[in-house]
């Protein structure tokens, strides 16, 4: 997780969204914090021509580039994520699902 500085980065952040290999993805959308720290822990990345699919991505392993977020996810890993409504408050069962997710893609945890 990140911290406020983070956060401050995310909200001033340009809209395209980058992947591993410096790919675009799509367009940044909501942010979405951990409710017991404050910490940004996901965000939404519009996906498609006129941005009609929105879904959920973890920060684990984000950074900024040029001053636009590059995640460690290609759009075809985010494509295939378990949907959550991005509108809607995460609840715990839907975060705890998504970050099984991308844990098991993540190439530091070792799965």
């Amino acid at each position: 997780m990140h911290g406020h500085g983070y956060l401050n980065a995310l909200q001033r952040a340009k809209s395209t969204v980058y992947g591993p290999e410096r790919e675009k993805i799509g367009t940044l959308g909501n942010i979405f914090m951990d409710a017991s720290t404050g910490d940004a822990d996901f965000v939404t990345v519009r996906l498609g021509l006129f941005g009609t699919e929105e879904l959920l991505v973890s920060l684990r392993g984000a950074v900024f580039t040029d001053g636009h977020l590059q995640l460690r996810y290609t759009q075809e890993a985010i494509r295939h994520a378990p949907r959550v409504d991005p509108n809607s408050q995460l609840r715990r069962s839907e975060k705890a699902l998504l970050d099984r997710y991308y844990a098991a893609m993540d190439p530091d945890t070792g799965d």
